[in-house]
């Protein structure tokens, strides 16, 4: 019966509503938000540019969106627009071809302009060590709060049990609940800046087509904090929408770590981290790879 009553209690505590259309039940109306007798005035900065061009398109739909921040919940209204997005004058597509090499926890990038090679998202590292501390106190009062849940050895009891959350434990909770939403709002942030940096240095994107998915099986860590899928995902969205292509490319085939721009082909184990061929060429192994692209395109093969 408890599981029952938490999952009816979830049916109903909705995080999203939206409309249909704009002309019936939740309704836009220039500055507010409309619902049967319901009257909602949005918080507006004019000033925006990104906000001014949303609100000049034509709205096809409205949703209200509940975040909760801290213990406290706030309220969002998100206009679904017609058109396309703004393109900000300093976010604009360079000239030539861009390579990438991607890792789990970092990236390369080489074309004709620059080459970079850094971690994914640094600034999340610190918001992480604060996470674990948070789970290694949350594991120390449920533990403490349900003792005959534990065996003997400190593993959970089979069978039907109850939870008992004291108010400390849901004050952790709400804490957890807090970072990791600020840790996901930095990483988001992070990427959106490496991208666009990304997109400053040509038009044309090479990438190695990778499986991000058997990566969380070995670097399930690294994957879950540094996130390298939403990278790609974002650099290839945002070059197609500005003009740019994103061209995956079959790594089997292509062996950009493996094969110097003399044409020797030597296997290297993961764990060398630097390419050194007998006609002098000597480079980081990532990115190596990544100028691959852009000094023999002839020879990356797309997927």
């Amino acid at each position: 019966r408890t599981a029952r009553r938490v999952r009816f209690k979830g049916r109903h505590q909705l995080d999203t509503v939206e409309g249909k259309t704009n002309s019936s039940g939740i309704r836009w109306r220039g500055d507010r938000v409309e619902w049967n007798e319901l009257v909602l005035v949005a918080r507006l900065d004019r000033r925006d540019p990104v906000q001014a061009h949303g609100l000049a398109c034509p709205v096809k739909y409205v949703r209200l969106v509940r975040r909760k921040l801290g213990e406290r919940n706030r309220f969002y209204a998100q206009l679904v627009c017609q058109g396309t997005p703004l393109q900000k004058p300093q976010h604009q597509l360079g000239s030539g071809i861009v390579g990438l090499d991607l890792g789990p926890s970092a990236i390369a990038v080489a074309s004709l302009q620059a080459a970079l090679l850094q971690p994914f998202c640094p600034e999340v590292a610190p918001d992480a060590k604060a996470l674990r501390r948070l789970d290694r106190k949350l594991d120390r009062q449920r533990r403490a709060n349900n003792p005959a849940n534990y065996d003997e050895r400190g593993r959970v009891r089979r069978g039907k049990k109850r939870w008992k959350v004291s108010h400390r434990q849901r004050k952790t909770q709400a804490r957890r609940r807090e970072l990791s939403r600020k840790l996901a709002a930095t990483r988001k942030r992070s990427h959106g800046q490496l991208a666009h940096q990304v997109l400053a240095l040509g038009s044309s994107f090479q990438l190695e087509q990778l499986s991000y998915r058997a990566w969380q099986k070995t670097y399930g860590k690294s994957v879950q904090l540094c996130a390298p899928g939403m990278n790609v995902l974002r650099v290839s969205r945002l070059a197609v929408r500005a003009g740019g292509t994103s061209v995956p490319i079959n790594p089997w085939r292509a062996r950009l770590s493996q094969t110097c721009h003399c044409g020797r082909v030597k296997k290297k184990a993961r764990s060398e981290r630097w390419h050194s061929c007998p006609c002098g060429a000597s480079a980081q192994r990532d990115l190596f790879s990544a100028s691959s692209f852009t000094l023999r395109p002839s020879r990356n093969l797309p997927a």
